[in-house]
């Protein structure tokens, strides 16, 4: 670790920690000011604090999930001195892999240098999927510096786990469940709830991935009044999975 950069933290946070190229800092999982956004289709119908705000958001756009992609060519290269593969059956980073079918939590986004800790488009890719408990269960954890393999580990994902975890999910709520996600928004038969903002299901519109973060939009008005940290274990499958229960 002679180069710094954004790794997995040695102390067991279960995030990232920014390695200077000498020393460990107490930098863990910036927002990033303005990443690179995830190439979206329109959507198939079928950790954090979380905030209050009341500004609207700046041009959000619809999030979706095309889950009907063919099947890719196998992921096979060296990331930092490991072998990274992911394929229909499995993801897999040094001595750790774990099948698609066993992906309990996912995690996906783009992170750059804190100020004064690098340029700004010394963007690192980031890419974790594992089992729970968050902290402490097995996980594959990929942080690599280009755009494509990247790309392509989050299309395997959202083919091959994203829509299992939003049906068993939606089940569970739709059976009488409170269940949370991403780490802090309880989502219930009721509607959502977060922080001190609850919204019925009649209240919400959608939600929306927007600058490192998960939008929950009401049906009135503009504001955003809750917002997620985009990679807070399943953070990224919420615009899913409240398209799924609003219909």
């Amino acid at each position: 670790m002679s180069q710094p950069g954004w790794y997995p933290d040695p102390y067991g946070s279960g995030r990232l920690r920014w390695w200077n190229g000498q020393n460990w800092t107490e930098n863990l999982n910036p927002q990033p000011a303005n990443p690179p956004r995830l190439p979206v289709q329109p959507a198939q119908p079928h950790a954090a604090p979380y905030a209050e705000t009341s500004q609207p958001m700046a041009a959000p756009q619809a999030y979706g999930l095309d889950w009907g992609h063919p099947q890719s060519s196998p992921l096979d290269l060296n990331v930092r001195g490991f072998h990274l593969h992911a394929d229909e059956h499995l993801v897999g980073y040094g001595n750790t892999s774990l099948p698609w079918a066993h992906v309990e939590w996912i995690a996906y986004w783009a992170a750059v240098p804190a100020s004064g800790q690098g340029l700004p488009h010394e963007i690192q890719w980031i890419f974790q999927v594992g089992r729970h408990p968050f902290n402490g269960g097995p996980r594959v954890e990929v942080v690599v510096d280009e755009e494509d393999p990247w790309s392509r580990l989050v299309e395997l994902c959202r083919r091959l786990a994203e829509p299992r975890l939003v049906a068993e999910m939606t089940s569970r709520v739709r059976a009488g469940e409170s269940i949370d996600v991403a780490q802090g928004l309880t989502v219930h038969p009721g509607g959502v709830r977060g922080n001190r903002v609850s919204l019925s299901w009649s209240a919400i519109s959608g939600a929306n991935i927007e600058n490192g973060r998960v939008w929950i939009q009401q049906s009135t008005g503009s504001a955003a009044v809750l917002y997620v940290p985009q990679q807070n274990p399943n953070a990224v499958i919420i615009p899913a999975l409240l398209a799924s229960l609003k219909r």
